[in-house]
């Protein structure tokens, strides 16, 4: 039996469900907003709450996978299966591809979590790709449909996430160090624009308009405090050896803080009362310390009172991330 019919073995199997640590909670909503630099009044100001549907603190969307993660200590919640999620990639490690990366979401939010809630989620391998050969070496692409939904059964998201588990090749990329080399000596500056948390309505737009850029600081504090809010503790985010063992010139970002970004930057400009209904992206340059990364949109469709905007993130090696929402704007 070839590696890849082995593999394919594994295709088709519900696993779950997989629980939370902790219900929805202030602290981490908190720590998640920090991280990101998401200021949007929705989840936890209080004051403006009273102009909401919701009676109780808000998690950011983008939250959706961090609630059921792997503890510090590579450990699931109590009372979770245990069933191998990740099989797959220890076998793929087994078989020689240790390296492994996320590179693409697409997600379909059905509603926000709220304070005290309980996440929960399963998880179904549904395609492994033949061998494939890229910049970093030869692997395979690994994509899972995840259902993620609440103690009462109450679906709030589902996802597709691709990974890339690979051999890394052994000379590293020294263009890339060089570019990063180069660019530390500059100053990364955040640009000017500042939300004004002022709700966007439909009609007040024009598809090809183009969303304000926003230019975002990557350094180790951002990498890093990132995949700790994310609850993402793989040592590639933090750990310069690791990361290097796996084809990189240093850490980087990991693709729950890419979508954090992303949300705070949608959000950001469509107003606190627009809700993300569907994020697609994928991930193309990383994003390491010492860079800066551009965030750009340009709307794309509107059926009132929906919009759906093309965005993009750049950094100084290419595109970090390009995609797609659609957010539901205020009536």
């Amino acid at each position: 039996m070839t590696e890849t019919e082995k593999l394919q073995q594994l295709i088709g199997h519900r696993l779950g469900p997989y629980k939370s640590f902790n219900p929805v909670n202030r602290a981490q909503i908190w720590q998640w907003c920090a991280a990101m630099g998401d200021h949007n009044p929705l989840y936890l100001n209080d004051d403006y709450r009273p102009k909401t549907e919701f009676s109780q603190a808000v998690a950011p969307p983008a939250m959706m996978q961090m609630w059921t993660m792997r503890d510090f200590n590579d450990c699931y919640a109590p009372g979770s299966t245990s069933d191998r999620p990740y099989q797959v990639f220890d076998d793929m490690t087994a078989l020689g591809y240790p390296g492994n990366v996320a590179v693409s979401y697409d997600i379909h939010f059905k509603r926000l979590l709220t304070e005290g809630e309980r996440p929960l989620h399963h998880t179904t391998v549904v395609t492994i790709s033949d061998k494939k050969s890229t910049a970093l070496g030869d692997g395979f692409f690994v994509t899972e449909k995840v259902e993620y939904s609440t103690e009462q059964d109450q679906t709030f998201a589902e996802a597709l996430i691709t990974y890339f588990q690979y051999q890394p090749k052994n000379d590293h990329n020294s263009s890339v160090t060089n570019t990063l080399t180069e660019r530390k000596e500059e100053s990364a500056v955040e640009n000017q624009w500042q939300p004004d948390f002022k709700d966007i309505h439909s009609k007040q737009l024009n598809i090809g308009d183009t969303l304000p850029e926003l230019a975002i600081t990557i350094d180790h504090r951002l990498i890093v405090g990132g995949a700790i809010a994310s609850q993402d503790f793989i040592p590639v985010h933090h750990n310069l050896p690791a990361a290097q063992a796996a084809g990189m010139p240093d850490i980087f970002m990991n693709i729950l803080t890419t979508s954090g970004l992303c949300t705070r930057y949608l959000t950001d400009w469509a107003g606190p009362a627009s809700r993300l209904q569907h994020l697609s992206f994928n991930l193309l340059a990383p994003n390491h310390p010492g860079d800066c990364m551009t965030m750009q949109g340009q709307i794309k469709n509107i059926e009132a009172p929906k919009v759906t905007v093309d965005f993009a993130g750049k950094n100084s090696l290419g595109f970090h991330v390009t995609g797609s929402a659609t957010l539901l704007l205020s009536a």
